[in-house]
């Protein structure tokens, strides 16, 4: 019977680097398989000489910014399906006229 373990934060295995899926990644191709430049511009231009596992500010580009979502939204105004709570402005002065007029008749 075997038993297998996951150790997070245990040694990665060898993969696509996350700058290619970064909006902060600037990546440089040449011909050759060997020829690639790639440089971060999230806070400055550096170039990044290994490929990335984590990183704190990566964004990723297929997902859009809020901004963006709601450029692209649809707005739709409903009125609402039922009238508000609460009382009525100028009800309590009409219930004191009545009870005025009331009282005037008895008279």
């Amino acid at each position: 019977m075997a038993l297998t373990f996951k150790i997070k934060g245990g040694t990665l295995e060898e993969g696509e680097s996350l700058c290619r899926s970064c909006r902060n990644a600037h990546i440089q191709r040449g011909f050759r398989e060997s020829e690639e430049a790639v440089f971060c511009t999230w806070e400055k231009f550096r170039p990044v000489p290994f490929k990335v596992a984590e990183c704190t500010d990566y964004a990723d580009r297929n997902v859009p910014y809020r901004w963006e979502l709601e450029k692209m939204a649809l707005l739709i105004n409903v009125d609402p399906a039922r009238k508000r709570a609460g009382f009525k402005p100028g009800f309590a002065a009409e219930t004191e006229e009545e009870e005025e007029d009331s009282v005037s008749v008895m008279e």
